[in-house]
């Protein structure tokens, strides 16, 4: 995929993306990022992480600054739209971006051991009627080139709709297990996180590992809690507010639908 303009259509998934998604649990789009958002949003991270008192309170955060244009960049929106839920209307996503975080990570530096999330409930992988549903799914920015087995984020292929507990081996980064994977700057990677996955040490002696991890789920369900203040959540388009409405379907008393944005229907 090339690179694409933030106010381009949203791009819809293919039929081998779906392939690939149901086949692995993860699906990785290289270099779709216009290359002075991307400065801008290595720099963000950089003062974010170091310097956070450089920036204005409300953009000392992941969703925040030109940081707020990923969470519905059109290269992940259309995919989103598949794999978590359409949208309910045309002024509202059917997803909800529900937490957020900024990796800078040295040469050297490691994450979390391996682990999933849900892997039951309505936060879990499920296909029905040829219909993906990925509860709760991990969207990552690198802002780096990551190498192949030097760092990233591996993942258990398959994981995500497992019949049997993973056993205690596989609880700890095998090579053989995890999948690892190379990309370009400017990429993106999609993953659902009922697959186990790692993360490993950053091995690369040529620069940091910058990322942005954003995770979504349905407007119906929730794990995390946002924790993101309302006066950052209003510097964004109306649209863009969707994806942090609150967590309901239906008001029977209202008769209204939760496709809308407002100071009492924030997620909490």
């Amino acid at each position: 995929m090339s690179v694409i303009p933030v106010n381009a259509e949203p791009v819809p998934m293919t039929a081998e993306q779906k392939f690939v998604f149901d086949l692995k649990g993860w699906l990785l789009v290289p270099g779709v990022l216009e290359p002075d958002l991307l400065e801008a949003l290595r720099e963000h991270l950089y003062k974010l992480k170091q310097e956070p008192e450089s920036l204005p309170p409300y953009e000392r955060y992941s969703l925040a600054g030109p940081a707020q244009e990923l969470i519905d960049h059109p290269a992940v929106v259309g995919i989103l739209r598949e794999i978590i839920a359409p949208d309910p209307s045309p002024d509202a996503y059917g997803f909800r971006c529900e937490s957020s975080f900024a990796m800078l990570r040295a040469k050297g530096q490691a994450g979390s051991p391996p682990h999933c999330g849900p892997i039951v409930g309505p936060l879990a992988y499920r296909v029905l009627n040829g219909r993906i549903w990925s509860g709760l799914t991990r969207v990552v920015w690198e802002l780096s080139e990551v190498k192949k087995d030097k760092g990233g984020t591996p993942i258990m292929s398959g994981s995500h709709k497992s019949n049997f507990p993973v056993p205690e081996a596989y609880r700890e980064y095998d090579p053989a297990m995890y999948e690892s994977y190379a990309c370009p700057p400017a990429s993106v990677l999609i993953f659902s996180e009922s697959c186990w996955h790692y993360g490993v040490e950053w091995k690369d002696s040529t620069g940091d590992r910058l990322a942005i991890f954003n995770c979504y789920s349905s407007y119906l369900t929730q794990w995390h809690k946002m924790n993101l203040p309302a006066e950052v959540i209003e510097r964004m388009p109306a649209k863009r507010q969707t994806a942090f409405r609150g967590v309901w379907g239906h008001n029977f008393h209202e008769g209204r639908h939760n496709d809308y944005y407002a100071d009492d229907n924030q997620a909490l």
